[in-house]
């Protein structure tokens, strides 16, 4: 700011001395102004940066499903950066069908979402049998937080759309969730768009309860010292499509749920099978300093 190219008076160097001053003061306060209110969203949120890694077995498979045995492992990883989360999932399973027969899958899924709960960018990979399956790429945006948006889609073709009013994305969609069973609520039921699917958000119910025992819970190694003297609650998520009526979900989440936002354990129930996530390493992931 004062490296000029060519060389000035002295009165008017002195002059933009003192303006330079003032805009490095002025800048300055902006500077810690910004500071103090990004700090007020970190405390706002309950959300703590980590890494989580889950062993994955199947838990029931109906008659119809085909399916006899399925094993593998999921990391999540939450990251915080100055003005938003990112959330990174890889799942990676192996089935057996009741013919002998074997594949495997590679879902992974990357978000951005900015702590406004405004913003959203999303990658979502889908692998079977070393063959992508799936690919979708894109970002929303929200007029304002319980306002009407709108879903741009990149991949797997250019798709435009609105999201109706009300529609959260899922980092702040979570944060409701913690904040509904810290208070004592029972359920809660918000529209969700993660990117996810071409035709929309998901209507997502969830129902709140009292976290299950850990007796004879497999031990958990790293930081351990995230899970204790947290609140737990049980939660389990059914997830209908947009505009759907009917009585049976796509698919249900089960979470034991603490007040960080890390998950002890999870049950996915696809319908025809259910696999089991349980936590069996975890390690905290550094804040940004801002």
């Amino acid at each position: 700011m004062t490296n000029y190219s060519f060389r000035r008076p002295r009165v008017q160097t002195a002059v933009t001395a003192t303006a330079v001053c003032a805009l490095l003061l002025l800048a300055l306060w902006i500077r810690a102004a910004d500071a103090q209110q990004q700090s007020a969203q970190q405390a706002d949120s309950p959300l703590v940066p980590h890494r989580a890694t889950y062993d994955m077995k199947l838990s029931v498979a109906r008659p119809n499903s085909g399916i006899i045995e399925v094993s593998g492992r999921m990391v999540l990883e939450t990251v915080e950066a100055c003005e938003g989360w990112e959330v990174k999932q890889r799942i990676g399973l192996k089935f057996l069908r009741n013919d002998g027969d074997e594949f495997s899958t590679d879902s992974s899924f990357t978000s951005y979402e900015t702590k406004d709960g405004l913003a959203l960018r999303f990658s979502v990979r889908n692998i079977q049998d070393n063959e992508v399956e799936e690919e979708l790429r894109g970002n929303a945006d929200l007029e304002t937080l319980g306002g009407k948006g709108r879903a741009t889609f990149t991949l797997p073709e250019a798709r435009s759309f609105e999201l109706p009013a009300g529609t959260l994305f899922p980092t702040t969609h979570l944060v409701r969730v913690i904040r509904h069973a810290r208070d004592g609520d029972k359920s809660a039921s918000y529209s969700v768009f993660d990117g996810a699917r071409l035709d929309g958000a998901f209507l997502v119910n969830a129902v709140i309860g009292r976290s299950p025992r850990q007796a004879g819970a497999p031990a958990v190694r790293g930081d351990v010292s995230l899970m204790r003297n947290q609140p737990s609650w049980s939660v389990r998520f059914a997830f209908f499509g947009a505009g759907d009526q009917g009585a049976h979900p796509e698919y249900e989440l089960a979470l034991d749920l603490l007040g960080n936002g890390v998950a002890r354990s999870m049950l996915l129930d696809y319908g025809d099978f259910a696999v089991d996530a349980r936590l069996i390493q975890l390690q905290a992931l550094p804040r940004p300093r801002c």
